[in-house]
């Protein structure tokens, strides 16, 4: 569920991606400061306002996910009429595992989709809605399309619309998730599958709330990104998935690490001082207090993240069928 266009589109998975802009650089999806040691906190890249640089911060740990979790269903038996919704779908990472070519690193049998269905894309988000639709053009996805909906509510879909619905990581997002489950398994067709993600485990969140707390004790800062603890619990996911509509035999869970890699510990630093970061961690921070951001960052690495330069993430993946 989320952002917006920077200056150029993200449009497929490449190696070693830059973009240079006069304060920016990014580097294997990996978004970090180069003309200035202090990381800026401007709003306007806020991990809700900009789809592109979801993308390609996030993009790759994001893609690994969606397609440990896409594996998950019956890939092979969806044809060109099969619709799959693609609910919270940010700028299209779980639609590019569906329709375009994988990158490198993801190895699922049948992704992508051939003959390609037909996919709808909804977010609350209008920026990420224009990501996704850039992507589309750029890639050629004739079959899909998106629109600017918030995932609780799928009234403009009739009942029995789709052959899948897949939310990945936006469940926890939603005002009254159990409702969101009820109209995902109304839209859904007899023996449907539903494909939903949550973090069990997000370790940068933990590095940059300690890092926030040791330079301002006690700010907003500390807490900022938090979730419901409920909502890292796979008892918890479950529990609303039943309540939802889904029976419990019908559902399988499991868990995915697909973790935060990146080329070097510098590399990570910087990848951490991203306004993507920084504009919800030290909002309304002083110069002085947003220089010692990064050294305080790296203080909060255990020495095998830094020798690894990868931060641990976890997730749960439910799927469930509807009753046919």
């Amino acid at each position: 569920m989320f952002i917006k266009t920077f200056c150029s589109i993200l449009n497929t998975y490449p190696a070693r991606l830059h973009i240079s802009l006069s304060t920016l650089t990014v580097t294997r999806g990996y978004t970090h400061t180069m003309a200035s040691k202090t990381p800026s906190t401007n709003v306007a890249n806020s991990i809700f306002s900009r789809g592109a640089l979801y993308e390609q911060l996030v993009g790759e740990t994001s893609t690994r996910l969606s397609a440990a979790a896409l594996s998950h269903l019956p890939l092979s038996t969806y044809t060109s009429t099969s619709r799959i919704l693609d609910s919270a779908c940010g700028p299209g990472i779980v639609s590019k595992l569906l329709l375009s070519p994988s990158p490198g690193y993801i190895s699922v049998p049948g992704l992508p989709l051939k003959p390609p269905p037909n996919v709808t894309g909804i977010d609350l988000s209008e920026p990420m809605i224009e990501q996704y639709q850039a992507n589309a053009r750029a890639l050629g996805w004739t079959t899909a399309e998106a629109f600017v909906q918030d995932s609780q509510d799928l009234s403009r879909f009739p009942d029995a619309t789709f052959d899948a619905v897949v939310m990945g990581l936006g469940i926890f997002a939603l005002e009254d998730a159990v409702a969101g489950v009820r109209e995902m398994y109304r839209v859904l067709k007899p023996g449907g599958h539903v494909l939903v993600t949550t973090w069990k485990n997000r370790r940068p969140q933990d590095i940059m709330g300690r890092a926030a707390e040791s330079i301002r004790p006690g700010g907003a800062g500390t807490k900022a990104m938090d979730i419901d603890p409920k909502w890292l619990t796979a008892e918890h996911l479950a529990s609303v998935i039943t309540a939802g509509g889904f029976k419990a035999e019908s559902m399988r869970l499991c868990e995915s690490a697909p973790n935060w890699n990146s080329p070097s510990l510098s590399e990570l630093l910087e990848a951490f001082s991203s306004p993507m970061w920084t504009a919800q961690f030290c909002k309304g921070w002083s110069e002085d207090e947003m220089g010692r951001w990064t050294e305080e960052v790296g203080k909060q690495l255990t020495e095998k993240e830094k020798a690894s330069c990868t931060v641990e993430m976890i997730a749960h993946i439910c799927i469930a069928q509807k009753g046919h």
